[in-house]
Formats: structure tokens, sequence, C-alpha cells
């Protein structure tokens, strides 16, 4: 069997941007606000409602910010609601996003 050559090329492009500093993640959710963000897939509408039942047990004052206040993330609005999201988070007072949930 004959052994082929590639060349090998970097997979990633230039960076673009500034690096950004991040804030520490919070060790205690007591009395944060708590945004979820959704795709409306993975049994959103069940998961959700059962992470904030377990979260307001563990952490009292817990504030929720529930996903349909924010639109689907991967939808026909996408581009939208991810361009306005920074904002919308500060409307908020967002501390934490909840993403990404189910199964």
């Amino acid at each position: 069997m004959e052994e082929s050559e590639y060349k090998v090329v970097w997979p990633l492009g230039r960076i673009a941007s500034e690096p950004v500093s991040l804030k520490p993640r919070p060790t205690d959710l007591t009395g944060l606000t708590l945004c979820e963000l959704s795709d409306y897939g993975f049994r959103a509408e069940e998961i959700f409602p059962l992470v904030r039942e377990k979260l307001s047990v563990l952490y009292p004052g817990v504030k929720f910010i529930e996903y349909s206040n924010f639109g689907n993330i991967h939808g026909t609005r996408e581009v939208e609601i991810i361009a306005g999201l920074a904002e919308k988070l500060r409307e908020y007072g967002c501390d934490v996003v909840i993403s990404g949930v189910g199964g």
C-alpha cells in the first residue's frame, strides 16, 4: 500500500476580534436573576420548569426570566434575536444565563 502525503494547514482563521474579559462565575445563585434561552426544542417546556423548581428551593430569592421573553434563539428570527440579546439581558438585569437544557 502506497503512503499518501498531505500538506498540513492551520484549521482556524485569524482572530477577528479582541478577547473579552468574562465576569467570574457566581458561587451562589441566591437573589440573582437567571435568564433562560431556548431553541424551543429538547423539551424546554418540560425541563425549564423543573430547573426553576429545584433552583428556587436551593437558592432563596432567585428570580427567573423565562425563555419565552427572548424568543427562539435558533429559529427563523435567530439573527434578529441574537443581535438584540445583550441589550435584552441587560434590560432584565440578568446575572446568569441558562441555555441548552433538555435531552
